[in-house]
């Protein structure tokens, strides 16, 4: 008989058997699964989660607008996943053989519902079987022993909320994502496969991507600049500019300002200032900053993040926690330095040798990982030759975590007033002191400017003049998309990546030079919505939606009440847009036309 350990994924199960092996283990494939050996052990990974939640009446599955409202309160099971067969079989033959179930899934709300399902599959073969939940953040050797020494047992409460979560959003996707298709497949012929999709964090995101347009359509869509240059008689040249929102008030001012011929500089003030570490990184930090700094798409980050924690090179990147509790900071210090930058080593043995390392840590705290974290330095075979991107992305959380335990850049900043007539021009300028966490982690490092004035000096106006621009919308870029998200609460640390790529997926929204851009069918579905039914892409919904369900997580709410409360909440709104279903598909299907070429 064996002990079985069931992990979330392939590569994830060979870490952990060749941990507690000792790198002794042998391998075969169980229904095309691979499966390790080790006595008493044998180890299987499967492939996130194993069921889907779906109608219990396969009849509702077919899309007509008379059944919709039955979708409210039609009764709910679960079903095997497709192409997850082959792990079904495979975990049900192990389990003959297996006296004891160790859940190894991922330690998170979706992870703890993945080992309920695996749970589910083995008690259909052993009732009986003795089962634990093992719990970890990194494939670091000394943590997994130590998480299989002390197994945990699971948390219903969590495996609650995620399924109350996963019915929330079958009901409402389904019954409104049917609800928009059909309405417009009554007025054309859609393509096979295509159809109009809502979510109740996929349309508050879209909603967020569209607004910039729609202030913009609403607003003015000109403005007017001012351009000034001055000459400084040993200096050189300085260029300056103003805007102006109305068109009176700048010829007005540039009336006056073209037949001023001298400057003065009034006042110029220096001060200290501290520009503090970043805060540990999350899964909205790592997003966000890779797209700022690494140019790297949102999935493609968190697909790239995973990978690395499979690999052992990081530690768990779904987490929510920004302080470094239980991390063993001076030991990953100490592993650091054998990294083959010489700045991160630098900054390595300085920091090991103080006495004391103080982190800037935030206050957001899962209860289940640690913040991103590098676990050990890689070996010459651990990148490909083209995982180019992989490996930016692996120095960056390096630098970060490094950087999070670094002290403050400080700088000298100076302001300078110039007044010319009615005119207060500003000059600005920046010298570092002490470059502090922005020797390695050189993304923040900022640009120094010297200050070329001194109060007194007289400025020649060599050029005056007023141009007339354009006013474009300004669209978010998806580092600036996922900040909103999370203050919003839209999406978890596992899906604000997915909702984002949806959007681009169903050609709601395009990415173009770091910006996300609402396409006409993006921008025309938000109008809809928001004529008729406001609340099912309000920015708030799902920050509603998850304070309900996180009573759930915390046992003092159930889901069946969680579930009939926020359903109440798409009742109201559906009833709005079925009211109003015949100018809905006007709207929308002459967009559609043109986005599909039909």
């Amino acid at each position: 008989m064996f002990k079985l350990i069931v992990a979330e994924k392939d590569k994830v199960a060979r870490s952990i058997i060749r941990i507690l092996a000792y790198g002794k283990f042998s391998y075969k494939k169980i229904y095309g699964v691979p499966t390790y050996f080790s006595k008493p052990w044998v180890c299987i990974g499967v492939r996130g989660h194993l069921m889907d939640l779906d109608f219990e009446d396969s009849s509702l599955n077919i899309w007509r607008l008379s059944t919709l409202k039955l979708l409210f309160d039609a009764p709910v099971k679960y079903r095997i996943k497709e192409g997850m067969g082959r792990y079904v079989k495979a975990l049900r033959y192990l389990a003959r053989y297996s006296s004891e179930l160790y859940l190894a899934l991922d330690n998170d709300i979706e992870g703890e519902h993945i080992a309920w399902e695996v749970l589910s599959i083995v008690k259909s073969v052993k009732p009986n079987i003795r089962f634990f939940r093992v719990r970890f953040s990194s494939l670091d050797p000394a943590e997994i022993r130590q998480a299989f020494m002390k197994p945990d047992i699971l948390n219903y409460n969590w495996i609650e909320k995620c399924s109350a979560r996963q019915e929330v959003d079958l009901r409402s996707g389904a019954i409104f994502t049917r609800l928009l298709t059909l309405a417009i497949r009554s007025r054309i012929r859609l393509p096979r496969g295509f159809f109009l999709s809502y979510g109740p964090c996929q349309s508050p995101t879209l909603h967020l991507i569209v607004k910039p347009y729609l202030e913009w359509e609403r607003g003015k869509k000109f403005k007017y600049i001012l351009h000034v240059t001055l000459k400084h008689p040993t200096k050189g040249v300085y260029n300056f500019s103003v805007s102006f929102k109305s068109e009176d008030e700048a010829f007005k001012i540039y009336e006056r300002a073209r037949n001023i011929k001298y400057a003065r500089v009034v006042d110029v003030r220096y001060f200290v200032d501290k520009i503090l570490p970043p805060l540990p990184l999350d899964a909205y930090e790592l997003i966000s900053r890779a797209s700022k700094y690494l140019g790297l798409p949102s999935k493609k980050t968190m697909d790239y993040a995973e990978e690395l924690y499979r690999r052992g090179l990081i530690s768990y990147p779904r987490t929510e926690t920004q302080i470094y509790r239980g991390v063993p900071i001076k030991q990953v210090l100490m592993r650091l330095t054998e990294y083959p930058k010489l700045d991160v080593v630098a900054a390595v043995r300085k920091l090991l040798s103080l006495g004391f390392i103080k982190p800037r840590e935030g206050r957001k705290d899962d209860k289940a990982h640690p913040p991103i974290y590098p676990v050990r330095v890689p070996r010459r075979e651990d990148f490909g030759k083209r995982e180019l991107e992989l490996m930016q992305l692996y120095d960056f959380i390096v630098r970060h975590f490094i950087a999070t335990l670094m002290p403050p850049c400080i700088v000298r900043r100076g302001k300078a007033t110039i007044t010319m007539g009615v005119l207060s021009l500003e000059y600005d300028s920046l010298k570092i002191l002490s470059p502090g966490y922005t020797e390695v982690y050189y993304y923040e490092k900022p640009s120094e400017k010297d200050m070329p004035f001194k109060v007194g000096d007289i400025l020649f106006v060599y050029r005056v003049k007023l141009s007339k621009v354009q006013v474009k919308p300004e669209f978010l870029s998806e580092s600036m998309l996922v900040k909103m998200m999370r203050d919003k609460g839209i999406g978890t640390d596992s899906t604000v990546h997915e909702h984002i790529h949806t959007n681009i997926e169903r050609r709601y929204a395009i990415r173009r030079k770091g910006k996300l851009i609402p396409t006409e069918l993006g921008i025309t579905i938000i109008k809809t919505f928001l004529k008729y039914a406001p609340e099912l892409v309000d920015v708030d919904l799902r920050s509603k939606m998850e304070n309900i369900l996180r009573l759930v997580g915390e046992g003092m709410l159930q889901k069946r009440e969680a579930v009939r409360e926020i359903m109440k909440m798409y009742r109201a709104a559906f009833d709005k847009l079925f009211r109003n279903i015949s100018d809905i598909s006007k709207d929308i299907s002459i967009v559609t036309i043109r986005t599909l070429n039909i």
